[in-house]
């Protein structure tokens, strides 16, 4: 009889196990991704930024062989 008691209290404890990862794997999803999503963001902002800055550095560069 003391084992099914004890089983009973052992999958209580991985119920609440299970429901604590369910949490975990919940704040991972919300919080870190949006935190990701944003220094991606600024990775492509800056990105964008230098290529354009090498594009007017090109630009200069042809317009002055071109002229001289």
């Amino acid at each position: 009889m003391k084992e099914i008691q004890d089983l009973k209290i052992e999958v209580t404890e991985v119920k609440g196990d299970i429901k604590l990862i369910n949490k975990d794997i919940d704040v991972i999803k919300n919080n870190h991704l949006c935190h990701i999503q944003k220094s991606i963001s600024n990775i492509n902002k800056v990105l964008w930024t230098v290529g354009i800055m090498i594009f007017a550095e090109l630009v200069i560069l042809l317009r002055h062989f071109i002229l001289g």
